[in-house]
């Protein structure tokens, strides 16, 4: 990628700004590529692009001061919801949580505990719906009834510390992997990735749709 902002920034107009959808790379290694780093800012979209709404946004010290508020608002405009990171850490906000959940389903599966596909069901019939509606820190509030963040905490630390005590850092073995290949090609039951995503695709705008009319109605 540095190689192509050298290439490209003789193209560009004197103030123009480059978003980067880079999930992995850093800002600041990225800024490398430029004669004039302000131009760039880490803009990072969620698969698939086309419907989810999440940009990922972040700026450094070494980009222009204004480049985030107008990223911001032309994301904005464009019907995509844009969080802001406050610190550069690799990954973001979105793919670290998803790691982490991804990290513990493999090591449930190879620990023998539960199949692929119920693993996948107790995310997709389970917290998936809740999260798709709210996050996980406004579940904990909700969890309370109303009685507060703290509450939660004061109530649940002991449980949440013993099952943090006892997730996973399992080995991705050829064994392990070819198991949950296995196990994820009896779930799609011959269906085609093509058609999986399909699938996919189509839930993704019920849901939008749902968000949408659940925002209209309270408006």
């Amino acid at each position: 990628k540095q190689t192509l902002y050298r290439a490209i920034e003789p193209a560009l107009k004197p103030h123009a700004l480059v978003a980067t959808s880079t999930s992995g790379l850093l800002l600041s290694d990225l800024q490398e590529g430029f004669r004039e780093p302000w131009r760039l800012v880490l803009a990072h979209p969620f698969n698939p692009p086309h419907l989810v709404p999440l940009v990922e946004l972040y700026a450094n010290e070494r980009t222009h001061p204004e480049a985030l508020e107008w990223t911001e608002r032309f994301y904005s405009a464009l019907g995509k919801v844009p969080v802001r990171l406050n610190k550069q850490v690799p990954g973001h906000i979105a793919n670290r949580m998803q790691a982490a959940i991804i990290r513990e389903a493999v090591h449930l599966a190879a620990e023998g505990v539960a199949s692929v596909a119920d693993i996948d069901k107790a995310i997709t019939a389970g917290p998936g719906i809740r999260w798709a509606i709210m996050g996980p820190h406004m579940i904990t509030y909700l969890a309370t009834g109303g009685a507060g963040v703290d509450v939660f905490w004061e109530r649940y630390l002991p449980a949440f510390e013993s099952w943090w005590a006892d997730l996973g850092q399992p080995k991705l073995t050829p064994a392990l992997v070819a198991e949950l290949a296995r196990g994820v090609a009896a779930e799609a039951a011959g269906r085609s990735a093509e058609e999986l995503a399909a699938e996919r695709d189509r839930m993704i705008l019920h849901i939008l749709a749902a968000r949408d009319g659940e925002a209209e109605d309270a408006s």
